[in-house]
């Protein structure tokens, strides 16, 4: 079985849940041969309603368990209702599986780097974004190596630190700024993050074992402004510093 985790339920992560869920159904013709986890330990608050995929019913409900209440026809979309931090990450994120990053959080971008370096297959789509502006990464690892750069390769910010919110009180994440985003801004940040994730469509098909793995891949990090309009998309592994050995 394929799994599929969505780390974040909160602006992007419930707008890319919709659209996901129809896309593996239609690339994976058996429902037992995927699944997908969201992982998310936040819960619905009022705020959240102008910008994420909640409506007045969801608040105060845990953030994973919402979303999938919204698709209870799926009984391969599987609610994680906790913080993803070192003590569960071996538990939820395993050898061959899909990771997509939904959450403004570096410390969790860095944790799941530092274990993914563990896994001899894996792919990593980290999705972000600001109050207008975002970027997508691609990051793939098979049999132990890098096809493509890890996020921190031209994104060091990420392995700044900050406190692991698995082991915070829920005191203490309450005060977490949350940002400033816009409802088109997580659009568009989920939009990408599926795009990335259809274009190494053959290699997960593949169990992996593409003969030429690198064939798919157009680019690795795509950049978008949607004030002026712009998009962005660049094959990392052309910039200086990169080595596939």
């Amino acid at each position: 079985m394929r799994r599929f985790v969505l780390v974040g339920a909160g602006g992007t992560g419930s707008m890319i849940i919709d659209p996901l869920l129809r896309y593996l159904t239609n690339i994976y013709h058996e429902a037992d041969s995927w699944e997908l986890g969201i992982i998310d330990g936040d819960s619905v608050e009022e705020k959240n309603l102008s910008r994420q995929l909640f409506d007045a019913s969801s608040v105060t409900v845990n953030k994973a368990v919402a979303l999938v209440n919204k698709f209870p026809y799926y009984q391969n979309l599987i609610a994680i209702p906790e913080y993803l931090g070192t003590d569960n990450i071996r538990r939820f994120l395993v050898d061959g599986c899909v990771v997509l990053i939904a959450v403004d959080n570096f410390l969790i971008r860095a944790l799941i780097e530092q274990h993914c370096l563990e896994l001899e297959n894996c792919v990593v789509i980290n999705g972000g974004n600001e109050e207008a502006t975002g970027s997508t990464q691609l990051w793939i690892r098979c049999g132990g190596k890098d096809i493509t750069p890890p996020i921190s390769f031209l994104h060091p910010e990420i392995l700044a630190g900050g406190e692991d919110r698995a082991e915070m009180s829920c005191q203490a994440i309450a005060q977490l700024d949350g940002g400033t985003q816009l409802i088109t801004a997580n659009m568009a940040s989920a939009m990408f993050m599926l795009v990335a994730l259809m274009q190494i469509a053959p290699i997960i098909l593949n169990e992996f074992n593409n003969a030429d793995l690198a064939d798919p891949i157009v680019w690795t990090e795509l950049q978008f402004n949607l004030p002026k309009g712009t998009t962005f998309a660049t094959d990392n592994r052309s910039r200086r510093g990169w080595q596939e050995d």
